[in-house]
């Protein structure tokens, strides 16, 4: 398996990119978000270069209860994935946050 894992830091607004020949162990995976691994519900596409591409969006599943940071770029991504998926997205109309993420993001693009 090949391809691309992006990994989204708090307070980083730019990405540390990996390629990647196969399959990344869970434990390495766990240790990039800080915690046990859950997939960010509706973070299925990403524009990623000029192109918007399949991904896989992980996070630590007790990030919040561990009291990560708030990671601005990746909530900002997964709100611009809802909006593109299914026309909705994190921001309610009276402007507060109906989610966020926390912590270390990990995206694999998927083809």
């Amino acid at each position: 398996m090949r391809g691309t894992r992006l990994v989204y830091r708090p307070r980083k607004s730019e990405p540390e990119i990996t390629e990647f020949a196969a399959e990344p162990m869970l434990a390495h995976v766990e240790a990039t978000v800080g915690g046990r691994l859950e997939q960010v519900a509706g973070f299925s596409s990403i524009d990623y270069d000029g192109v918007v591409r399949r991904c896989v969006a992980l996070c630590a599943k007790d990030g919040k209860q561990l009291d990560l940071p708030l990671n601005v770029a990746a909530t900002i991504l997964w709100d611009d994935a809802l909006r593109r998926d299914i026309g909705v997205g994190l921001i309610r109309p009276d402007g507060t946050r109906a989610d966020y993420l926390v912590g270390s993001i990990a995206i694999f693009l998927t083809e």
